[in-house]
């Protein structure tokens, strides 16, 4: 046992007792021991490497945690990278989806407000047109004669009560925002009339959501 004690090497950096086979001390893991151990270290330190300048750093703890150290913020800031870019494509793909819904819910309405002043200005025409003519037009003569006189009223004032004194409308809309034609009916031969528009959903009469007629207020 006293041979193995006085056989030990004595770590010169933390004065330890290392076994005299071991080469690195198991305390701090300087190197330690004679003849081959340190003729080992001089082959390592002779050793090209493009990695360190010196292979037996490797076993120093504060080298061994300052490695860690940077492994461990390079991969903290790389996920931070990460993170933050897929932040703003979510971002950027929220802002669009709202953007885009915002101008298509603009655009709807413009389109709502644009059929409404429509059918209100022709509904008014029409109204004007009662009063002269003492009837709404008939479905054979449609609203076209809102801008030119009636082939039936194309006769005498003096052989008339009523006359066509028009035109009641400056511009006669054709279509509504959404391509369709408007749609004008009179059920009872020129007493009554309906006025609608399909929309965007192809409705007809009183299941359209633009309509006017003789008995509504607009």
């Amino acid at each position: 046992m006293a041979t193995q004690e006085q056989d030990a090497y004595i770590c010169r950096e933390c004065g330890a007792k290392v076994a005299p086979d071991r080469r690195y001390c198991v305390h701090c893991y300087s190197p330690v021991g004679r003849g081959s151990s340190r003729a080992h270290v001089d082959l390592a330190r002779e050793t090209a490497t493009t990695h360190r300048p010196d292979p037996t750093l490797v076993f120093s703890p504060e080298k061994h945690e300052e490695i860690v150290r940077r492994a461990r913020s390079r991969k903290r800031i790389a996920i931070a990278g990460i993170m933050a870019l897929l932040i703003i494509v979510a971002g950027s793909i929220v802002l669009s989806t709202v953007n885009r819904n915002r101008r298509e819910t603009q655009r709807t309405m413009v389109r709502e407000q644009a059929a409404h002043r429509d059918l209100n200005t022709v509904a008014e025409a029409l109204e004007r047109f009662k009063e002269d003519v003492r009837r709404y037009p008939t479905n054979e003569e449609g609203l076209a004669c809102l801008i030119r006189k009636p082939a039936a009223l194309r006769q005498d004032v003096a052989e008339n009560q009523s006359a066509w004194f028009g035109p009641y409308i400056d511009n006669l809309p054709e279509v509504d925002p959404w391509g369709n034609d408007y749609v004008y009916r009179t059920p009872d031969g020129g007493r009554n009339f309906e006025l609608f528009s399909p929309g965007p959903g192809g409705e007809s009469g009183s299941d359209s959501r633009f309509r006017v007629g003789s008995q509504s207020s607009y």
